[in-house]
């Protein structure tokens, strides 16, 4: 389709929304990334405006300044205490004034409040922020958010945000993005690649060294998060010193010094078995690429463990389904029966309740210290309370971010405030390095009472909490103000989990930043020293917190950037400005709305990095495909395809219930009446047998999937999957099992004794073994591969089903021993 055709948004005199879009441009050096992102705004209304756009900005960056041009002139403003900046804003609208305000949100994205701007005004807004990066199993990863994603829940009553701060998306929202990377030092030489966007990457000299320039080989556009991969490199532990030009002027501690102590632990991998819970989103904003990087990154895992691990499978959305009632060891069995689980997943559960599902999950019994995994993309607006009550568990969180726009500020302070920690996927991105990167941290010995251990003995005034755990191969980024610091060694010590001793784990030199091993803030002027402020503010509630913002020029929950420019006599507007709220483009796949992985394969040009490996991108869509640029639009399936709607799929959508069909006749019955106490959940025997009497046999399940779909319970499902199944050498095909289970069931033998409450005996065994020996007609190891009955296995799934009443599986079916 061509560019000119797109659907975009437009004001009614044909002209593009407020916003034109958005321009980065950045330097990285070592591991320090500064940005400057311009977001250009035009008035295309007839009357004066009052523009709101809520965007993000990457976890643990800084904003350092605020630029604005109007109309070609440089404005300036400063940064003041909140309820001052709000008042003094309305206060400015109300008499005609244009003012400018940058608010930071509750959930850490930013509102800009952009007021009376006039008819046919241009605003252009420059963001200036810095960010130390971390550096993570001999590679970094650079994101750069564009934005916001729908979540679940009420952005104000769940999320805390204000009214004004809850942005909607727009499917017809359309803005386009450009960034360009510089990257200097060691980083020149290092491999660079992006699976989000197809980019260009050159060379350029400049102070004569050479530089890595990376950029978008075509327009991108806010519909999906900038990731920048880098690796093959190496990383020492390091720490730099520089002053504060900001406490030397205000004179009270002139020769103050800022430290950043960044150390990269080499620690031990445990070799005894992990226990791992692994729950997966499976909501309906998780559909299409988010939910197929879930399956591969999934699968990946359980490729990682080992006979002496164990793990459970869970899924949620709306409620949560557990596959077992506790920890499964990892047999090959159990392998299998978890790769066939983790195949079948579909973001097919509606909503996000994550607490409760985490709450679930924690609870499965378990034996002793075990972890969770978590795979989601993060949209939910109750954070708060999800994390306090993750806390509350005991485990520690590892979470895998999934999707084109993760809300990577959640799954972070969730994996962080439980002692976890987090990665990230992107569609079409290799999953197996996030995964090894997560399993190396899992392995990670757990050490307690981390501290440091500076020159000379000397103490900081400040120094900024240690996390409350570190990894292997991960960075630990600390800040510290000391009055004076010699050049030295600072150590990193904890106390491992078979020791009662502090050994030491990583030790960095002292070095200025201006000297070429300081590269990691080179040149940082003030940077390094505001950086440390906003993290003392963020560990304190301190009453001095709003001076220091104010002093250091910090956007903090506290404190907003304010502007106000005052108009010449005459071009004072005479109403109040009417609200544009900015509405977020829809991030690219979400909710299944396409796909970010173009069928042909990857974008390649002359020149143009690839963005990601081929053996990592899926399989090309069907025929009935609809493509437009690297955006694929997936038509309805047909009936012969495998996923007719079914009233999950409706639900995986929210749809209101006035726009639900009614379910067909296809639908498998409900799974009866309530059993009575004592009764193991789940269909129950003569309930089954029942249903099978009245189906046509062309509509029985034939997998373990459609056997969970018509009510069948988890333990009855586990028995034939991991006992059943595997009580022949050669292992029978699933669909054998479930075929000779069903008809096992449905004969006229098993019906009568389960209606007339009995049992079942030899006699009646043979029987049915007979019959099904009589519709045999290939040999037995070609029934296996043609999912038919077979008389073998029927004579052993009636074996372990001695003592079946027509309200209660045998107790054989729920030992797992049989």
């Amino acid at each position: 389709m061509e560019q000119e055709a797109c659907a975009r948004l437009e004001s009614r005199d044909g002209r593009p929304a407020m916003l034109e879009g958005l321009v980065a441009t950045g330097e990285l050096r070592g591991l320090l990334l500064e940005m400057s992102v311009e977001q250009c705004f035009r008035n295309t209304a007839r009357t004066n405006m009052e523009v709101i756009y809520r965007f993000p900005l990457p976890w643990g960056a800084v904003l350092l300044g605020v630029d604005v041009m109007l109309n070609g002139q440089h404005l300036t403003g400063s940064v003041v205490e909140k309820r001052q900046a709000e008042a003094r804003y309305e206060e400015a609208l109300s008499q005609g004034q244009s003012a400018i305000m940058l608010e930071r949100n509750h959930d850490g994205s930013y509102s800009l409040n952009l007021g009376n701007l006039l008819a046919g005004e241009v605003c252009r807004i420059t963001l200036r922020y810095a960010q130390v990066l971390q550096f993570a199993q001999d590679g970094l990863r650079l994101l750069i958010p564009t934005v916001i994603a729908p979540r679940y829940g009420d952005p104000v009553r769940d999320g805390g945000l204000q009214p004004h701060q809850a942005a909607a998306s727009d499917l017809l929202a359309a803005y386009p993005f450009e960034i360009r990377l510089r990257l200097h030092g060691s980083l020149v030489r290092a491999r660079v690649a992006s699976p989000s966007h197809p980019i260009a990457v050159g060379r350029e000299e400049s102070g004569g060294a050479d530089v890595l320039v990376v950029s978008l080989a075509r327009q991108g556009a806010l519909d999906r998060d900038f990731v920048l991969v880098i690796d093959q490199l190496t990383q020492p532990s390091m720490a730099v010193l520089a002053g504060d030009p900001v406490a030397a002027s205000r004179a009270e501690q002139s020769d103050q010094v800022v430290v950043l102590a960044s150390f990269l632990p080499r620690m031990p991998v445990q070799t005894q078995g992990q226990a791992i819970k692994i729950l997966v989103d499976c909501s309906g904003s998780m559909a299409g690429d988010s939910i197929a990087a879930a399956r591969r990154a999934l699968q990946a895992v359980l490729l990682q463990l080992g006979s002496a691990d164990r793990f459970s499978l869970s899924r949620f959305g709306s409620t949560v389904q557990h596959r077992a009632r506790g920890l499964w060891s990892m047999t090959e069995a159990s392998r299998l029966a978890a790769q066939r689980w983790v195949g079948g997943l579909e973001a097919d559960l509606g909503g996000t309740e994550m607490e409760g599902a985490l709450v679930s999950t924690c609870a499965l019994a378990h034996g002793g210290d075990s972890d969770l995994l978590l795979v989601t993309d993060g949209e939910i607006e109750a954070i708060d309370r999800l994390i306090d009550t993750a806390r509350g568990t005991g485990h520690r969180v590892f979470v895998v971010g999934i999707g084109a726009s993760p809300a990577e500020g959640h799954v972070r302070r969730l994996a962080a405030a439980t002692g976890g920690a987090c990665d990230f996927v992107a569609p079409g991105e290799a999953v197996e390095p996030a995964v090894l990167r997560m399993f190396a941290r899992l392995r990670s010995p757990r050490l307690t009472g981390l501290r440091l251990v500076w020159p000379e003995g000397e103490g900081p005034l400040w120094a900024s909490p240690l996390e409350t755990a570190i990894f292997d191969g991960d960075t630990v980024n600390c800040f510290a103000v000391f009055k004076r610091l010699s050049p030295g060694t600072v150590r990193l010590l904890g106390v491992g989990p078979n020791s009662t001793e502090a050994q030491e784990v990583a030790c960095a030199v002292l070095a200025p930043a201006d000297e070429p091993q300081g590269t990691l803030i080179a040149a940082a002027g003030d940077a390094l020293a505001r950086m440390a402020v906003m993290a003392r503010i963020q560990s304190r509630s301190a009453a001095d917190a709003v001076e220091l913002a104010v002093a250091y020029q910090l956007v903090t929950d506290r404190t907003n950037f304010l502007l106000v420019h005052a108009r010449a006599e005459g071009e004072t507007p005479t109403q109040m400005p009417d609200l544009h709220t900015v509405a977020q483009m829809v991030p690219a796949s979400w909710g299944g709305l396409g796909s970010v992985v173009s069928p042909g394969g990857r974008f390649s040009l002359p020149g143009v990095c690839e963005s990601c490996s081929s053996d990592a991108l899926p399989p090309p869509p069907p025929p009935a495909s609809v493509i437009e640029d690297d955006i694929v639009l997936y038509r309805r399936p047909s009936s012969a395809e495998p996923s007719a709607s079914t009233d999950d799929d409706l639900d995986a959508l929210d749809l209101p219930a006035f726009l639900r069909q009614a379910v067909d006749d296809n639908q498998p019955p409900a799974a009866g009446p309530a059993l009575p106490p004592g009764a193991h959940p789940g269909r129950t025997p003569l309930a089954l047998s029942n249903w099978l009497r009245k189906t046509p046999r062309n509509r029985w399940p034939r997998t373990y999937r459609e056997l969970t779909a018509i009510g069948l319970g988890a333990e009855v499902l586990d028995w034939l999957e991991l006992v059943v199944a595997v009580s022949d050498p050669g292992h029978w095909e699933e669909e054998t099992v479930v075929t000779t289970f069903l008809h096992c069931l449905s004969s006229d033998e098993v019906h009568t004794l389960l209606a007339r409450r009995g049992r079942i005996d030899d006699t009646a065994r043979a029987s049915v073994q007979g019959r099904h020996g009589a519709r045999v007609s290939q040999p037995e190891a070609q029934t296996r591969d043609q999912g038919q009955t077979n008389p073998v296995l029927a004579a052993h799934i009636l074996t372990a089903l001695r003592g079946i009443t027509a309200e209660h599986w045998p107790d054989a079916v729920f030992s797992l021993t049989t």
